[in-house]
């Protein structure tokens, strides 16, 4: 489909499932205000399992007023083409007035059912879920092949990254590394209490601001990168120096060459003055290439360092829609198979019977393995842990393992994982 289309006919008609903000810290208000002021999109309809919090988040948006509410009591007095909001998937799902989703929900089960059903109606889907990714992107992509499309969406630092990965791809450069910056040095054993106040003065919750400092958002972003461009982590959890901008072609390098990665091309992150940007370092065989590079002010080589300072979050999230709606593509999605995976490090010493929370909490934190690391050692993906209870005792920085805990075998998750199981056995 080209924009030329869309020229002399109505908006793109978009549709938004989700909770106040997602499992990576952006706030569903923020996109839906962004959508609203955007002239060639329009919103046609809000999903909330929280009739409170969908309130909460449109009035946030500043567009409540422009919205009716939409149950099973007054669904046959509304007219299709009228703004609604509604805390009844069915409802939602049933709506024909809009081409692609967009799912912002935090709760990965909920996320999931979303992804999973509009997927089988043949709606195409712009996931912002970033654990439900890490663990079912497989079956996502493929029950959406027939003819609809799933798609990572745009804004955080896994499609930033893809941006530069992408440029050095057409151009013939070599990658050797590629990641994101991280503001401060991951504490694996933080809580959500630990940040109350710092989280109610910026009007994000603690587990948000929690999952940011022990990792797990982090690991989730470079590990989402590594299955889309198909380069693994150096090491579990990767390296994460500090380091600054002007470091990065020297650090993020062969050891051979005086880095730290053991082979390359890599995903890796670091702490310091890179963050909030994106970051690949490249180098290239031509020497004619390497003394233009010289010239230009990007170094003296032979390795050179391309630098995003920026990501915008639920900003630039709507340019997914421009993929998937105009180019007909993904903005990103898992290449041909896992490459990593995200595993639950236990944050405390965990005992028998306790039931493990959400990421961002009290009893792990998420930590980015290789996939066929995980799969020899039994490591749960993160996205089947939440609700799971424990069997035997754990003890504090174990990698939770199937052995561990019993997992809730009637979710939508833990099906869908076992059918991508099976998926996998014949890839």
């Amino acid at each position: 489909m080209n924009i030329n289309n869309y020229k002399n006919q109505d908006r793109i008609k978009v549709a938004i499932a989700g909770s106040y903000e997602t499992d990576t810290g952006q706030k569903t208000s923020t996109l839906i205000e962004q959508i609203e002021n955007l002239p060639d999109i329009e919103l046609t309809s809000y999903y909330c399992y929280d009739l409170g919090e969908a309130k909460k988040v449109l009035e946030k948006a500043g567009i409540f007023e422009k919205f009716s509410y939409f149950s099973l009591n007054n669904k046959q007095k509304k007219d299709i083409k009228q703004k609604f909001y509604t805390d009844r998937l069915e409802l939602f799902i049933s709506n024909i007035n809009y081409d692609t989703i967009i799912v912002s929900e935090i709760n990965t089960e909920k996320a999931v059912e979303i992804i999973f059903k509009c997927l089988l109606q043949g709606k195409s889907v712009i996931n912002l879920n970033a654990i439900s990714e890490i663990t079912l992107g497989l079956i996502f992509k493929k029950i959406a092949e027939p003819g609809s499309i799933y798609s990572v969406g745009a804004g955080d630092e896994p499609a930033a990254t893809l941006q530069l990965i992408e440029f050095c791809q057409k151009l013939g450069l070599k990658i050797i590394s590629a990641g994101k910056g991280k503001n401060n040095p991951i504490n694996i054993y933080c809580t959500p209490e630990d940040f109350s106040e710092k989280a109610r003065e910026a009007g994000v919750s603690p587990k948000s601001i929690a999952s940011f400092v022990d990792g797990t958002k982090t690991m989730l972003e470079m590990a989402i990168l590594s299955n889309a461009t198909g380069y693994p982590i150096d090491k579990t959890g990767m390296h994460g120096p500090q380091v600054n901008v002007k470091q990065l072609a020297e650090v993020f390098c062969s050891r051979r060459d005086g880095g730290i990665l053991n082979s390359v091309p890599a995903v890796d992150y670091a702490v310091g003055d890179v963050a909030p940007g994106v970051f690949v370092v490249f180098t290239s065989d031509q020497k004619s290439i390497l003394e233009e590079l010289d010239y230009l002010k990007m170094g003296k080589g032979p390795n050179f360092v391309l630098y995003k300072p920026y990501h915008l979050g639920n900003i630039e999230s709507p340019l997914s829609l421009y993929d998937v709606i105009f180019e007909e593509k993904p903005t990103l999605t898992i290449k041909n198979n896992f490459v990593s995976s995200v595993a639950g490090r236990a944050k405390k010493d965990l005992q028998k019977g306790e039931l493990l929370d959400t990421a961002g909490g009290y009893t792990y934190s998420g930590l980015a393995v290789d996939f066929k690391l995980m799969k020899e050692k039994g490591y749960i993906p993160i996205g089947l842990l939440e609700g799971s209870q424990v069997k035997i005792n754990i003890k504090k920085d174990k990698i939770i393992t199937f052995d561990d805990v019993e997992l809730n075998i009637n979710s939508i998750r833990y099906n869908l994982w076992k059918i991508q199981e099976s998926l996998l056995q014949k890839i």
